[in-house]
Parts: C-alpha cells; structure tokens; sequence
C-alpha cells in the first residue's frame, strides 16, 4: 500500500471492482496533491472528481500535467498553502491599511 508521499516519475497502479472502494483506499492516504481518473464515461469522471480527496483531478492526462497559471496545492500532509504564480505574488506582498482623516478629503 502507498504510504509515502513520493515527487518524482512514480505511478502505483492498484487494481479495483467497485469505483468507490478505490476512492475510499486513495481518500485514507494521509497525502492529497493530485489525482488522476482516465474514463471516457462522464458519470464515473464526475462521481471520481467529487469523492476524490485531491486539490486539483486530471481527466485522461496525468498528475504532471500543469500550466503556469494553474494553483497548486497539497492537502492533508501534502505541502503548504497554495502554489502558483497568482498565489505567489499574494504571499510575497505586505498588506497594509491607512486611515486618514482629513478636511480635504
């Protein structure tokens, strides 16, 4: 059974009869980054992206699969926060309120 969380060309490949038996073995893994579902049956593709405990579900294309404007997040004890360019630049910046009161305002 996967019990490591691995970042690398790595793919383990578990058989299954029942569709949510293998979302309940994928779901108890204490790591959650992405997943990946290869179906052309669209009720199966749904029914998989909703159940999946996953931050991000890639349809017929694998976990590598990413363009720059795409988050990326772990959840579970996958990662920190979120990633990517737009979240980066929110995280790198200071947020800073002023309040003035003034008669020429």
């Amino acid at each position: 059974m996967s019990e490591q969380e691995v970042f690398g060309p790595v793919v383990c490949i578990y058989d299954y009869e029942e569709l949510d038996h293998a979302i309940e073995r994928a779901n108890r893994l204490p790591f959650a980054f992405q997943a990946a579902v290869f179906s052309d049956h669209q009720p199966t593709i749904l029914r998989a992206y909703k159940r999946l405990d996953a931050s991000a579900v890639m349809v017929n294309q694998h976990t590598a699969f990413r363009s720059d404007g795409m988050p990326f997040a772990g959840l579970k004890q996958s990662g920190l926060g979120v990633g990517g360019i737009h979240h980066s630049f929110r995280e790198l910046q200071v947020e800073k309120m002023m309040v003035v009161h003034s008669p020429e305002l």
